[in-house]
């Protein structure tokens, strides 16, 4: 069985690999099929449906094999076919052969001297031209049997190549005699008188051999013919037949694969238009929900006419949507777009524009349209997305106004005022006219901010504002710059006289009270007046020099005004120094605390000192604090300068105790925003133990506007800090908003009589009313009292007499260094040893 089959591929080998090539082609077909569909994405389930060539590969692979399985056969048959064709050319010409040696007398050639022999001669030189004629035979020759069996050469003539066609080996002439050493039951039948046929492996190769008798005159077999064939090219005519057939098998096989191919390429056009047709059905549908969903409006219309609209559209003009279908798009447009609008619609391009357009009750509306040009039923239609912007436009309209316009007062801003300004300018440049600038600032307009809160600052804001727009009319303008700052121009004026009567009719027009939730608050104003040309060419010198001439106002007084000089400018210079200087005066070491003792007034003992802050610039000498405090609180500089007082008050006062002083309290001020600033409570704790002064001895003063602020939060910090031990202070009591019922709540140790009213105490009633009234005050709410200013011995004697607590003033000391303050202690023989 396992030689059949071995025999079996062994001689269809080339069918074999000719299933092979046509499996593979197919294979690389399907392939090549599969990776296309696989690029268009038919691999993947498309709306619930994959794509499938159904029955088509069974079928075509059932008729593959059809044709391969008959194939066979037929090859089969083929290649019987031509060995049958070539042994009977071999049957045909091999007896031929024989008959003619024979008559020619192959029996009678002479054995012992062939080279002599005529017949010899003849036999040999017809069977080399019969290998001449015949390329395709390898060799002739013949033989006779010995009497011992063996079998010998007679006629055995040279070979040559061959031709082209056939490549046969070269052989010399065997002799005769020689023995012929191939023995076979084949050569031994053809001596016994048969045909026979020969499969012989020789050193050359397979050889296939055909055995024929030559007969004597007797009719006896005398020799026998061999016909040598190369089984290469016996085989190769077999395989040209074999292959003829496979080739025709390709041939058969080119139409089944067409039509799988064409199948396939069928199925998948039909596959592709069904889901094109799903497609095109959910990108409609799809298109259509959008649009109804959208905010936007969206219009078809050809010649003028509406062919489709959504909902969101029709709601947007107020119609159904069935009943704008047909109707003139004109018809929805306001009269002053309709010319805009059709250049839209007969236009080919891509527009956008600003219209307004007619809802069905006849009210307009602002809108934007985008319109576009698309296919339509097998024509073009202008397609509009329709945005109803009227809400926009209000908006802008309101961002517009918020954006040149003041929110709390509603009067023009900087900007716009600046843009006025400039126009005015303009136009007195040209027409040779005058115009001027008022600068305006309310005067202590942060106490109301401080004591009533930012809500009661802002409603008096808008009443001021108020206030300053009836004072104008005409062309003059009034804006609010920021903060408590307004400015009016006043263009085309005859002379300065013009401004001073607005200006004096502002400062009276904002003298009377403002009665504002219950509260009537008094407010007045300094102004900066600046005219041009004198003053100034353009707005920002104008501008610049109203507000230097403001400043200059308040420095004088508050409460009026003052017309630009160019001498003002060298103040506003020093000011701005200053500011610049201050910004490094701290880490410079410019900086200095001054204390100025407080006495009792009985015994006159330094019962401790105020620590205050004083500036050693090193060009202009020792700055008073009344030129650079506002400026630190101004600047915010405050809050760090604040901080390095509370520490050096407090490292020296405990370097004195150290030094074997009587423990003495230090006051050190806090500012308004060192009060409110976040962590204050902390950063105190935090002096205290990194200077390690005992709580007991630091008393910080704070003014009774900080505490009207915030009440709950002053009234929360103020406990936190007296709970630590330290002592609380009110400093210019009775200056300020003053709230008894407050007071009360307020942990303070401490009230300090403003010296304001100590310097007129002795001639002045009211002022020695008021100082009374504050001891008395002070006294029942169990407060010590101390008076600040005292510079003579009457007022002294009047605070004593009225028992007063401690006092401070140049009658004792000025505020002095540190190492003179030392000296004044061991003067008063303070020094314990």
């Amino acid at each position: 069985m396992a030689n059949f089959f071995h025999n079996v591929f062994l001689h269809n080998a080339d069918y074999l690999v000719f299933i092979v090539i046509v499996g593979a082609f197919f294979l690389t077909v399907e392939l090549i099929m599969h990776r296309y569909m696989r690029s268009v994405g038919l691999t993947k389930e498309v709306y619930g449906e994959k794509f499938t060539m159904g029955r088509a590969p069974m079928n075509a692979m059932v008729v593959v094999f059809s044709i391969l399985t008959v194939g066979w056969f037929l090859v089969q048959d083929s290649g019987a076919k031509q060995a049958a064709a070539n042994q009977h050319m071999v049957e045909g010409i091999a007896p031929t052969f024989a008959y003619e040696l024979q008559k020619m007398g192959h029996e009678q050639m002479r054995i012992a001297t062939p080279e002599l022999d005529p017949i010899y001669r003849e036999i040999l030189m017809t069977v080399s031209q019969w290998l001449t004629i015949n390329p395709e035979i390898e060799r002739i020759y013949t033989l006779r049997k010995l009497p011992d069996g063996e079998n010998y050469y007679v006629i055995a003539p040279e070979t040559d190549g061959g031709n082209a066609q056939y490549h046969r080996q070269p052989k010399k002439r065997t002799p005769i005699g020689q023995l012929y050493t191939l023995q076979s039951e084949e050569l031994e039948a053809a001596f016994n008188g048969q045909k026979t046929f020969l499969d012989t492996a020789t050193e050359a190769g397979e050889m296939i051999s055909a055995y024929v008798p030559i007969y004597d005159r007797s009719g006896h077999p005398e020799a026998v013919l061999g016909i040598d064939y190369d089984a290469a090219t016996w085989n190769k005519k077999i395989s040209s037949a074999r292959r003829s057939v496979m080739a025709f098998l390709a041939i058969l096989l080119i139409p089944v694969h067409t039509t799988y191919f064409v199948v396939f390429t069928t199925r998948v056009e039909r596959f592709r238009m069904r889901t094109h047709s799903r497609e095109l059905a959910e990108s409609e549908d799809r298109f259509r929900k959008l649009s109804n969903a959208t905010f936007e409006g969206i219009v078809i219309a050809d010649g003028g006419r509406i062919l489709e609209v959504n909902q969101t559209f029709a709601t947007m003009f107020g119609y159904r949507s069935t009943e704008m279908l047909g109707m003139p798009l004109m018809a929805l447009i306001h009269p002053s777009s309709r010319e805009q609008v059709q250049e839209n619609i007969r236009s080919e391009d891509d527009l956008s524009h600003e219209a307004f357009g007619l809802r069905a009750d006849g009210t307009p509306l602002a809108i934007e349209l985008v319109s576009t040009t698309c296919l339509y039923q097998g024509g073009t239609a202008r397609v509009l997305a329709v945005r109803d912007i009227t809400e926009r436009r209000q908006a802008q309209e309101i961002i517009n106004h918020m954006a040149y316009h003041d929110t709390l007062t509603n009067l023009p801003n900087r900007v716009l005022f600046n843009d006025r300004l400039t126009s005015a300018l303009e136009a007195a440049e040209m027409n040779d006219e005058r115009l001027a600038v008022l600068f305006l600032d309310l005067d202590r307009f942060k106490n109301v901010n401080d004591t009533l809160g930012h809500s009661m600052g802002d409603k008096l804001l808008k009443g001021v504002a108020a206030r300053i727009a009836n004072c104008v009319d005409g062309e003059a303008v009034v804006a609010r710059m920021g903060g408590d700052e307004f400015t009016i121009l006043l263009p085309k004026i005859q002379s300065e006289q013009e401004a001073v009567e607005l200006a004096e009719r502002v400062i009276q027009t904002l003298a009377q009270p403002f009665v504002i939730d219950d509260y009537e608050l008094h407010t007045t104003t300094s102004i900066g007046i600046a005219l041009f040309p004198v003053d100034g060419r353009d707005a920002l010198g104008l501008m610049k020099n109203a507000d230097t001439a403001m400043y200059r106002a308040k420095d004088q007084g508050r409460n009026n005004y003052r017309f630009y000089a160019p001498t003002m400018n060298g103040s506003s210079i020093q000011r701005l120094e200053l500011e610049n200087g201050l910004r490094y005066a701290l880490e410079r070491g410019e900086l200095v605390v001054y204390y100025q003792p407080r006495v009792n007034i009985v015994t006159g003992q330094i019962m401790g000192m105020e620590a205050l802050v004083r500036w050693q610039h090193p060009e202009l000498g020792l700055v008073p604090p009344g030129q650079f405090i506002p400026l630190a609180e101004e600047t915010g500089l405050i809050l760090p300068i604040g901080s390095w007082v509370l520490e050096t008050a407090c490292r020296q006062n405990k370097a004195w105790q150290d030094a074997g002083y009587p423990p003495m309290h230090v006051a050190v001020n806090l500012s308004g925003r060192q009060f409110q600033s976040p962590g204050l409570v902390e950063r105190v704790m935090q002096v205290l133990e990194e200077t390690g002064l005992e709580p007991q001895y630091l008393e910080l003063e704070i003014t009774e506007s900080i505490t009207m602020h915030d009440v709950d939060f002053s009234i929360s910090v103020l406990r936190e800090l007296s709970a630590m031990g330290i002592l609380i202070s009110i400093d210019d009591f009775g200056t300020g908003y003053s709230s008894l019922n407050y007071l009360k709540h307020f942990p303070i140790n401490t009230l300090k009589i403003d010296q304001s009213f100590v310097r007129e105490i002795t001639i002045d009633p009211y002022n020695a009313a008021i100082v009374t009234t504050v001891i008395y005050l002070a006294q029942n709410l169990k407060l010590k009292v101390i008076a600040e200013g005292v510079e003579t011995e009457e007022q002294l004697s009047y605070l004593r007499d009225h028992q007063c607590d401690e006092m401070q003033g140049y009658l004792f000391s000025r505020p002095v260094p540190a190492e003179e303050f030392e000296k004044i202690l061991r003067a008063r023989g303070s020094l314990q040893r």
